[in-house]
């Protein structure tokens, strides 16, 4: 990745919608009617990102330069999607907004292991923890107040 901005402004606008979950309780909203309450939203938007963030490690395992590394990618990435989508399915949207905080920091500890082998740059590694720390603090805030 040569162009840093493109890849932050897209990393920190995806943080948006948690934040706007977060703040949206705090002038009254709650809900969005068929669509379900802000925990659930945020519960989907996450179960997406997860899922998105995994793919991108999906992604990086087919083109990594050498077959081994500090973790499989391909294992993980399989492991975190899946288990992130069974708790989505079976739990309360409380139970996915935590699950999706532990998702959130395991990739990130991935991505922390990747950039240990060169694999990611220095800046993306700082995004990718600076927009982790937005988007758990949001996610936390959401399961306050769901």
């Amino acid at each position: 990745m040569t162009n840093t901005r493109i890849y932050s402004v897209l990393t920190y606008a995806g943080a948006l919608p948690f934040i706007a979950c977060a703040l949206l309780p705090l002038l009254g909203v709650r809900s969005f009617g068929p669509l379900g309450s802000v925990a659930f939203i945020a519960a989907v938007y996450a179960l997406v990102i997860v899922s998105f963030m995994a793919g991108v490690h999906w992604g990086t395992a087919l083109y990594r330069p050498r077959p081994e590394g500090p973790v499989n990618l391909f294992l993980s990435s399989n492991a975190v999607t899946i288990a992130i989508w069974l708790v989505f399915l079976t739990a309360t949207p409380k139970i996915a907004l935590l699950a999706s905080i532990l998702a959130f920091l395991f990739l990130l500890w991935v991505d922390y292991r990747l950039h240990s082998i060169d694999l990611l740059t220095a800046h993306y590694l700082q995004t990718r923890r600076n927009v982790t720390v937005l988007v758990v603090v949001s996610l936390l805030w959401v399961i306050g107040i769901a």
